[in-house]
């Protein structure tokens, strides 16, 4: 008897594959190397916001698909990105996860680079000469990056598509938004999960979870046009899901945004874009939140949150913005931790006491239909040659 039929109820077995996926796809270290493999080594991916490095000799540092890399701003205001790890044996070079640095030397055997990433300094180079190697055969090597209105982006495949060719125009959602105003990252913090990262972008692309929140059910649940917003699927596997009026009014203690909501926004307003495979711009009126994901392992996943606000605004204003973000989406709000919760007690059943995940709800790709669910799982297959409903392979008993 196969593991399929011992986890067999009444529909799994008449529904078609692309409606439940396997959970085995959360905790396989198998299909966790393929993702690495095939979508985070090929794709592009969000690293930070140009405002983050800002100022000349800026960086910061990330990981994309196991590779640690070096975000920084040079002397000719370019922003770069390169390998964290020295030419010589290997190691990391900056441990910090951000700062101003003229140069990165290496702690082992103390090899140079400048932010441009070429070696500047060997120590005793003159025993290098009988190999012919010189310094400037040495630096760290560059990774592809490409800025799209003020998010910088990289992709470890020398030979992927531009940038702006993959985000086949998504980021037109928010035109209004970044043409009215600099933005500028606020807030940061991340947090370590236990939890795969598909289950922390399936709850940022499907809103039938928001039953969970006390604060949804309050103030956007209550309005019948909440149901009734279309998703709309771009091209590469971005999606996003018509604007709506949030009425802030019904939670005890809320206050007026009207001035200073982002420019481009009705007052009370909401956005919602997810970039595949790992990003969510979630814009509520005051603040425009990125979510990215840097997996760790299976089941294990380290999230990064920013708070995005207009650049050079009063200190009085920044303030207000600040509060209300902390209060209500950032990491002292109710929604955040709900969100944190749910996705780790879902990982404690996958592939245990829960083999199949049900996403099956169809309601003409309207608010809580999960059809961003099964966009998303049809664009991981394509990038990884896997079937979501069967992408572990069956032991026989």
């Amino acid at each position: 008897m196969s593991n399929r039929t011992a986890y067999s109820n009444i529909f799994w077995d008449r529904l078609p594959k692309t409606h439940y996926v396997d959970n085995q796809i959360f905790c396989s270290q198998e299909v966790f190397d393929i993702e690495q493999r095939t979508i985070f080594s090929k794709v592009w991916k969000f690293v930070c916001c140009e405002s983050e490095v800002a100022q000349i000799n800026d960086f910061r540092t990330t990981t994309v698909a196991g590779i640690p890399l070096l975000i920084v701003r040079g002397p000719d205001l370019m922003i770069r990105a390169l390998v964290n790890s020295c030419s010589h044996r290997g190691v990391k070079l900056v441990e910090e996860t951000a700062g101003n640095a003229r140069k990165f030397e290496c702690l082992f055997h103390r090899w140079t680079y400048d932010v441009r990433g070429k070696c500047i300094d060997i120590p005793r180079e003159e025993a290098y000469e009988c190999v012919k190697i010189d310094k400037a055969q040495c630096g760290l090597k560059q990774v592809r990056c490409e800025i799209m209105r003020g998010l910088v982006f990289v992709n470890l495949d020398d030979n992927a598509s531009p940038l702006e060719e993959y985000l086949a125009g998504c980021l037109s959602v928010y035109d209004d938004v970044f043409d009215g105003a600099d933005l500028e990252v606020f807030h940061f913090h991340e947090q370590v999960l236990n939890t795969d990262w598909k289950h922390w972008q399936e709850t940022n692309m499907e809103l039938y979870h928001e039953f969970l929140h006390v604060l949804n059910r309050k103030t956007s649940m209550i309005d019948p046009g909440y149901f009734e917003r279309k998703w709309h699927a771009f091209p590469n596997g971005h999606m996003t899901v018509d604007p709506l009026i949030i009425q802030y009014e019904k939670m005890q203690g809320s206050v007026s945004r009207e001035d200073f909501t982002l420019p481009g926004l009705k007052s009370n307003e909401f956005r919602l874009l997810d970039i595949f495979p790992d990003v969510m711009l979630n814009c509520r009126a005051s603040v425009l939140r990125i979510d990215t994901q840097i997996p760790l392992a299976p089941g294990k996943t380290l999230i990064q949150f920013r708070g995005l606000g207009i650049k050079g605004e009063p200190e009085e204003m920044r303030h207000r913005r600040i509060r209300d973000h902390a209060e209500f989406w950032g990491p002292f709000g109710r929604n955040l931790p709900e969100d944190g919760l749910a996705a780790e007690r879902q990982t404690e059943t996958m592939g245990k006491a829960s083999k199949y995940s049900l996403m099956a709800r169809e309601e003409n790709r309207l608010t809580q239909d999960d059809f961003p669910i099964r966009e998303f799982y049809r664009e991981w297959e394509r990038h990884t040659g896997l079937c979501a409903a069967f992408a572990v392979e069956e032991k026989q008993e």
